[in-house]
């Protein structure tokens, strides 16, 4: 996912390089071009499902009207074959029986032009009659009837019909002009005295009258009209080396079986109109085919033209989209040079409003955080004034004449006891404290040192208290080398004494823990003394001053505060009778300049 957000930010910034009012204008031009290029295919879509879908009715009505001219021819051929069989001239000569050879010649003289007289201003090519004794009657051919005819005529005597169209067929008839591609038509005729069979005949008609009937009829450029039977063989076509040829294998095939309307088919590589119509008389499918790329030609000079006309408009609207942008832009060129006073050190600084709309709106708000960014300036200052009065303090508190006084007393009575040692270990205990608290001049130490600090404190009140106070110390080894406020601890003892041991009957108890937790410094010090009510609490956090060392409860507070943030600070809880703990909140921060393994389990 972030990747994917990283790579569409990589695209845009290369889309849309340079300024605000550069970026808004090429998002409107690759706007509006996105826009024109799906309205031109849109468009190119529909027009042209419309031209295919009209170029297929188009066909279908052309389809009709090849089909009734064929049904014409074939009904003109039917009528004539009814005529010749119902001839009483035919019926007498191919009743009576057969005469000797030059009768019979003569007879089929007489047939052939009473046949002709019939088929001279007709399509049919030819006209043959069997009769039932192996007589041959024809309208003009010489004739040499083929065992293809032969083979047709058994079949058809032998069957229940009437009459049978057979399908396109080479007849091999010998005449001058050669063999023709002709349809023929089979019909049995009876004796109209007796009303028994009498013969056969056979009436072709050539293949090229059948394509004649729709060559004419335009189905669109590049477009061709063919018949095909069941068996996928064309029976019929404009181009006569096609005849026979098999298209059981074009796509189109069984859709045609199936269909009498049109679809698209890709036939030899290119997308091609296929409309099918079934011609019933000769279980024959019409079909028409058309290049889709001739009927959508115009289509794409159409869409050319289009094409011209939006680039015209996408530099119109770009040159009206930058203008419209350095407006929008203008004012916010005006806020930069405002932001960069105020990053030069200028607070003064206001943005001159000029407009109610969204700019206006970041610009009322831009002066709000102008003057908001000033006053917090002015509170810093004024926060880091009191920080160096608390540090002050702090160093006052260091050196309080109060808490040397009280500890030059308890020298001055082991002297008078004669406890030289101990005099010894007190002056030493509170050098240490004095070295301590003023090593170094930084307001920051280690924990390490803090501890220290607050150990030689507890080791000079034992001085003064003896075995009356007793003190514990937990200390993760691991938090040692983190940050810490000098004299943090320092305070919560004394307090711990002064509120809490001081009015309390038998041994006191003193705890300090140190350990960290939720990334956080935890400084804990507890004591079982008598304890405090919530007002004496609320009192001690209002005093700035601790009666010992000078520097409060509160004052320690606001220090971690000013160092570290409002979210840390001091923790308290008492329970009256009982005793109180103290918590101090630090950030689990090192000296600055100190690294170890130990930093990445308290991160």
């Amino acid at each position: 996912m972030g990747k994917g957000v990283a790579m569409l930010r990589k695209l845009s910034n290369k889309l849309l390089p340079g300024s605000i009012s550069t970026k808004i204008t090429f998002a409107y031009i690759w706007l509006f071009a996105l826009l024109i290029v799906l309205l031109a295919l849109t468009t190119y879509f529909i027009s042209s499902n419309i031209l295919i879908n009209k170029s297929i009715v188009n066909m279908q009505q052309n389809l009709r009207l090849a089909s009734e001219k064929l049904d014409m021819v074939l009904s003109q051929a039917e009528t004539f074959a009814q005529m010749a069989i119902t001839d009483e001239y035919v019926q007498d000569i191919i009743s009576s029986p057969r005469s000797e050879y030059l009768a019979h010649y003569n007879d089929q003289i007489a047939i052939q032009n009473a046949l002709f007289g019939m088929t001279e201003k007709t399509m049919i090519d030819s006209v043959i009659i069997y009769d039932q004794i192996g007589g041959i009657y024809g309208s003009g051919v010489e004739k040499d009837i083929t065992d293809t005819s032969g083979t047709y005529m058994k079949k058809f005597s032998s069957s229940t019909a009437s009459s049978q169209w057979v399908d396109t067929t080479l007849a091999n008839y010998q005449r001058e002009d050669g063999p023709r591609n002709v349809i023929s038509l089979y019909q049995k005729f009876y004796s109209a005295r007796t009303g028994l069979p009498i013969g056969l005949i056979q009436l072709s008609i050539n293949e090229k009258s059948i394509s004649q009937q729709y060559g004419n009829i335009s189905i669109g450029k590049g477009g061709s009209i063919f018949i095909i039977n069941r068996k996928g063989r064309i029976v019929s076509d404009d181009n006569k080396n096609r005849l026979y040829t098999s298209v059981e294998t074009e796509p189109y095939f069984n859709w045609a079986l199936k269909h009498q309307d049109g679809d698209i088919f890709k036939i030899n590589g290119k997308k091609q109109i296929v409309v099918s119509r079934y011609f019933p008389k000769l279980d024959w499918i019409i079909l028409g085919v058309v290049p889709v790329g001739e009927v959508t030609k115009d289509n794409q000079v159409l869409i050319r033209q289009f094409t011209v006309l939006s680039l015209v408009f996408i530099v119109i609207a770009a040159v009206l989209t930058h203008v419209t942008a350095k407006s929008i832009t203008r004012p916010l060129l005006a806020m930069k040079k405002t932001v960069k006073k105020m990053k030069e050190g200028n607070m003064d600084v206001v943005f001159d409003i000029q407009s109610r709309d969204e700019i206006g709106a970041l610009g009322a708000e831009f002066n709000k955080m102008v003057n908001r960014t000033r006053q917090l300036m002015e509170k810093i200052v004024e926060d880091e004034k009191k920080r160096k009065e608390i540090e002050l303090a702090a160093l006052q508190s260091q050196i309080n004449p109060h808490f040397l006084y009280n500890t030059l007393e308890s020298i001055s009575a082991l002297a008078d006891l004669g406890r030289g040692e101990d005099i010894v270990s007190l002056v030493k205990q509170l050098a240490a404290f004095y070295r301590g608290v003023l090593s170094k001049g930084s307001p920051i130490i280690r924990v390490e040192d803090e501890l220290n600090i607050t150990r030689n404190y507890l080791d000079i009140l034992k001085v003064r208290y003896g075995d009356r106070i007793s003190s514990h110390f937990d200390v993760d080894p691991a938090v040692l080398r983190y940050r810490s406020i000098k004299l943090l601890l320092q305070p919560l003892v004394e307090n711990a004494v002064y509120h809490g041991l001081r009015f309390k009957r038998g041994k006191g108890i003193i705890g300090v823990r140190v350990y960290s937790e939720n990334h956080q410094l935890m400084l804990v010090v507890t004591d079982n003394g008598v304890g405090m009510q919530p007002e004496k609490l609320n009192a001690i956090m209002r005093e700035h001053s601790a009666h010992g060392s000078g520097f409060g409860v509160k004052s320690t507070d606001e220090r971690i505060k000013l160092h570290f943030g409002a979210s840390y600070g001091l923790r308290i809880s008492s329970v009256y009778g009982e005793g109180t703990t103290i918590t101090a909140i630090l950030p689990l921060l090192r000296m600055e300049g100190e690294h170890d393994d130990t930093d990445d389990d308290h991160r």
